[in-house]
């Protein structure tokens, strides 16, 4: 026991250690790779009790899996690291003060016209992950963010209307970036059978990146709001309002402290 000493270092590791392991657990809650978690502690606790109680066959087979256990750990959590990859590498040039209301009741107004129209919509909002790896998949642009220009890149006649359109933000406030844009797909088992590929969609690119997604259903006119890899319930105006506001409140600071900053110097 006096031996046993415990100084700055130690400490500073022990955060740093924490930090991490608190960051990790919020970047897989609520997706599969929780799940997939509470399975390994499962193996890890059967192992324990195997070497305890002599269970040499038990303790033999899950040796050897531990053997590859960094290997495994990639192949689970692909997508989990992925995502904290490219949370770390942020768009440095990620939007710069827009006027948020007129963003907001854009986007609004925007998901709620298709819904009039009876037309289904994949509304991207690009945040602080860059989003320009899938506009080969698409046209670049720059318009607007507003409801006749959504209506017109989602008409059903338009040669444009497959695939999503991706918002992002500049001093001009909302602006349409790209559009007939392929979405990575979600697992079929990662969304309720009754949904179809543009709510896999929408889920496949937020368990990848921090974007927003609001997804539009042609045929049912319902509107949901997906972050996170987590398809979010019916959304009404005001209710799709709210989420936008308080799911997009960081960036709208983040935007706002960097135009002061700007302007102070």
């Amino acid at each position: 026991m006096n031996n046993l000493q415990f100084g700055f270092t130690d400490a500073i590791d022990i955060a740093v250690v924490a930090v991490v392991v608190y960051f990790f657990l919020r970047l897989i809650r609520g997706t599969r790779a929780a799940q997939t978690l509470i399975g390994l502690a499962v193996v890890v606790i059967t192992y324990q009790l195997a070497r305890v109680f002599g269970l040499f066959t038990v303790e033999w087979m899950f040796g050897h899996f531990f053997s590859a256990f960094i290997v495994i750990l990639v192949i689970l959590f692909q997508q989990e690291i992925r995502r904290a990859l490219m949370h770390v590498a942020v768009n440095p040039l990620s939007s710069t003060s827009p006027a948020e209301e007129d963003v907001l009741n854009a986007l609004v107004e925007s998901s709620f016209a298709l819904v009039h129209r009876g037309w289904g919509g994949l509304i991207v909002i690009e945040r602080d992950t860059g989003l320009r790896h899938l506009y080969d998949s698409g046209v670049e642009m720059d318009m607007p963010l507003q409801p006749d220009v959504m209506q017109s890149l989602f008409c059903p006649e338009a040669p444009m209307h497959d695939g999503a359109v991706i918002v992002g933000r500049d001093e001009r406030g909302g602006r349409v970036i790209a559009a007939r844009v392929l979405l990575p797909l979600a697992q079929a088992n990662a969304v309720p059978g009754k949904y179809g590929t543009r709510h896999r969609a929408a889920v496949g690119l937020t368990e990848e990146t921090d974007a927003l997604v609001i997804v539009v259903s042609e045929e049912t006119g319902e509107v949901h709001l997906v972050d996170n890899g987590h398809l979010g319930e019916v959304l009404d105006r005001a209710a799709l309002y709210r989420e936008l506001k308080r799911k997009l409140a960081v960036s709208f600071s983040s935007d706002h402290a960097e135009r002061a900053q700007e302007a102070a110097s």
